[in-house]
């Protein structure tokens, strides 16, 4: 029987962190909606912090399935192509993705920056608390676009 395969610590760190955000968030959300029904109000505290787990819990997931490399892809053309096109293809498409990651660096820096001293109106968190996010999401990516570019080609 094969043994299977074992998750590096830092992935089993990220799934304890969506599993443990996806369930504050089903307490918050079903916790509005009880209080909604029975009591004719909710919580916006909920609200804002439903919303802020959402976030992360997104960018987490993309992170993860970056990580596994389960993203959707268009690959009509790839499978049509030899191998040396297939080959170009991807150095074309790593680079087109290295790109974009920065620019979404740069841009979530900003955010983070901009939201440092901008509070949210309910909880009274930094919105870079939100931004942060995206800029974990995006550097993990280009992280991980780098491993896969590189060190993965080196290696076999």
């Amino acid at each position: 029987m094969p043994s299977p395969e074992r998750k590096p610590l830092i992935r089993k760190a990220a799934e304890a962190f969506m599993a443990i955000t996806l369930a504050l968030m089903v307490i918050a959300v079903f916790s509005n909606v009880v209080l909604r029904y029975a009591f004719g109000t909710g919580l916006v505290v909920y609200e804002e912090l439903s919303r802020l787990l959402f976030v992360w819990l997104v960018c987490m997931g993309t992170v993860v399935t970056a990580y596994d490399k389960r993203h959707l892809s268009f690959d009509l053309v790839i499978d049509r192509v030899g191998p040396r096109t297939r080959l170009i293809l991807d150095a074309l498409a790593g680079i087109i993705s290295a790109i974009v990651l920065g620019m979404v660096v740069k841009g979530a820096w900003d955010q983070v920056i901009a939201g440092l001293h901008s509070h949210s109106p309910v909880i009274g968190y930094p919105l870079s608390i939100a931004a942060a996010a995206t800029l974990f999401m995006a550097a993990a990516m280009e992280v991980l676009l780098f491993k896969q570019a590189i060190l993965d080609r080196l290696r076999g």
